[in-house]
């Protein structure tokens, strides 16, 4: 897949909404892409899968939130963010939002449901964009 165009459309997110231009950071993998922002509001890890291969019971054509932490209005933000997946990575061919072990109750916030239960209380949570409420 060619991820500029998505990213093209993240990074115009990130402008409009925060005022910080082609703040992103790609790194590309085997399963897709990580993409980092590192700036004064905000701290972004975000996983890309088009492939999962079953790993924490991600499914394929996951965007995986690791962490997003916001300066301000924590919860308002990550569900704007959430908004802006919904409506543009079915475009990509995204089809779930998840979290991975998941300490910042992000799941609380968007309404996720607990898919994998692992050791050591790492907990994944995920859901269809398409049932996603925010």
């Amino acid at each position: 897949m060619n991820y500029s165009d998505f990213i093209y459309d993240f990074n115009l997110y990130l402008c409009e909404r925060f005022g910080y231009r082609n703040c992103c950071s790609v790194m590309h993998n085997a399963n897709g892409i990580c993409v980092s922002v590192h700036v004064s509001e905000m701290d972004l890890y975000i996983r890309f899968w088009e492939y999962s291969c079953g790993v924490g019971s991600i499914p394929d054509w996951s965007i995986i939130i690791v962490r997003s932490n916001f300066k301000r209005n924590q919860q308002e933000n990550l569900k704007d963010l959430a908004r802006f997946f919904k409506e543009y990575a079915p475009r990509y061919g995204y089809k779930y939002l998840c979290t991975e072990d998941d300490d910042y109750k992000y799941y609380q916030t968007l309404g996720l449901k607990l898919i994998h239960r692992g050791f050591f209380r790492q907990y994944n949570y995920g859901l269809p964009l398409k049932e996603l409420e925010v």
